[in-house]
């Protein structure tokens, strides 16, 4: 207990002691005091001691979970940036090992969280020529992801553009 609790306490004790002597010396012999002459002192007492442990109780504090909001960062958009200029310049093979496969990933994953299937079978069933467009339900998209990418630099970022919309709008 701490010490103002404790002085309390001798304070209430030492009035409630004085109280029952000077009741009792006015108060005949004869009489008995009643159970609320004696009991009242100690509910004043228990009123005290509650006032004063619940001012300086300490109550949790509300934990709110950590929200981290995925931001991209100017890295992250100049190194995109840097991909998609160098893929309208570079060989069709680049364009195809690097964001292809990245856009291939990505409609993987969305495809995963909607429907529940585990990505790397979805990854092989998407590249397989037979299941890829049933599953997709848009032969329009398989070919954008699937078949051979365009030559022209200006044909390619356009193939790219189209193909992340598709991705955006695809639903299960």
């Amino acid at each position: 207990m701490k010490r103002k609790t404790l002085r309390l306490l001798v304070l209430a004790s030492g009035i409630y002691l004085g109280l029952v002597i000077v009741l009792r010396s006015l108060i005949p012999e004869a009489l008995t005091p009643t159970i609320s002459l004696l009991a009242f002192p100690l509910v004043v007492l228990a009123i005290l001691l509650v006032m004063d442990l619940s001012g300086r109780a300490i109550y949790p504090s509300e934990i709110k979970p950590k929200q981290s909001f995925r931001r991209l960062r100017a890295r992250d958009v100049a190194y995109l940036t840097r991909q998609v200029e160098v893929a309208a310049k570079a060989s069709p093979a680049y364009f195809e090992t690097i964001l292809r496969n990245r856009l291939r990933d990505l409609l993987a994953e969305k495809i995963s969280l909607e429907t529940g299937v585990e990505k790397e079978s979805l990854k092989r069933i998407l590249a397989d020529e037979r299941l890829g467009p049933r599953l997709l339900k848009d032969q329009e998209t398989y070919a954008l992801l699937y078949y051979p990418p365009p030559h022209g630099p200006e044909a390619r970022l356009e193939t790219l553009r189209r193909t992340i919309d598709k991705i955006e709008k695809w639903k299960a």
